[in-house]
Formats: C-alpha cells, sequence, structure tokens
C-alpha cells in the first residue's frame, strides 16, 4: 500500500483513479469537469479554479454532475474490491490523508452510489414482494381465526 506525504499527493492519486475509471468506462469528462474534481474553497488548488467554478456553475447541472462522478466512483471501488485489495487499501488511505482538508472531491465520494444499478433495484423488488406476500400470509391467517 503506498502512503502518502501530502494532501495533493493523495488528491491527485484519486483523481487519477477516478479519470481512469472514465476513460474505462467511456464516460466523457470535460476539461471542466476533470478540473472540478480539484476545487476547494480552502485548501491549495488549481490557479485558474475561480473562473473554472464560474464556468461550471453557468454551463453545468451540479447534481448531474455529482450523479455521474459518484456512480464512476461506485463502481471503481466495486472493481477495486474485486481485483485489486491493495489499491483499494491505497485508495482508502488517500481518501483519509484528503480528509484532513476540505474538498469538494470528498462530497463526490462520499456520495458514491450505484447509479441506475439493476441488481440492486431487483433485490430492492424482490425484498418488497417478499414482505407483501408474508404480509398478505399473515392477515389471511388473522382474517380466518
Amino acid at each position: 500500500m503506498k502512503t502518502f506525504t501530502s494532501t495533493h499527493e493523495a488528491k491527485e492519486f484519486l483523481i487519477d483513479l477516478i479519470v481512469q475509471e472514465a476513460q474505462q468506462e467511456s464516460v466523457p469528462l470535460s476539461e471542466t469537469e476533470r478540473k472540478m474534481l480539484y476545487f476547494s474553497e480552502t485548501a491549495s488548488t488549481l490557479p485558474d479554479i475561480w473562473r473554472v467554478s464560474e464556468e461550471f456553475d453557468r454551463d453545468y447541472n451540479q447534481d448531474e454532475y455529482e450523479k455521474k462522478i459518484g456512480s464512476l466512483v461506485w463502481n471503481l471501488r466495486e472493481r477495486l474490491q474485486k481485483e485489486n485489495a491493495d489499491e483499494l487499501k491505497t485508495w482508502d488511505s488517500a481518501v483519509g490523508r484528503v480528509r484532513r482538508e476540505d474538498h469538494y472531491l470528498l462530497v463526490l465520494i462520499d456520495a458514491a452510489r450505484p447509479a441506475g444499478n439493476p441488481a440492486k433495484s431487483r433485490t430492492f423488488l424482490w425484498s418488497f414482494l417478499l414482505a407483501f406476500v408474508i404480509g398478505g400470509i399473515i392477515l389471511a391467517y388473522m382474517w380466518s381465526h
């Protein structure tokens, strides 16, 4: 597992993996979207981040962007869990290092959820149907006695 000597180094590692995941999934990231991964109001960041932030606010939907990046992060973590436990530990270490400061990247990572994951949706549906059937059986039993 790699250790990080600075928050900047850890943040670069995380962003590189997210960008690689986007490329692997053929999810386009504009230059503005990539640069927004560096956004911070209080910590060191890109020299032109305020111009980038204004452009982002004007031209992009923040909710859609957060879902897009969140989905990439979710998929990346799922893949690392299956394929590379050491890299996942390094990811977690980098996230821990970045948590020492205030970075928008943490909001994106913390909000990571499966986007339209059909397996998760099916699990919920089957759970709901099972609960409905069991409830119906209980009600029928109570009604007959």
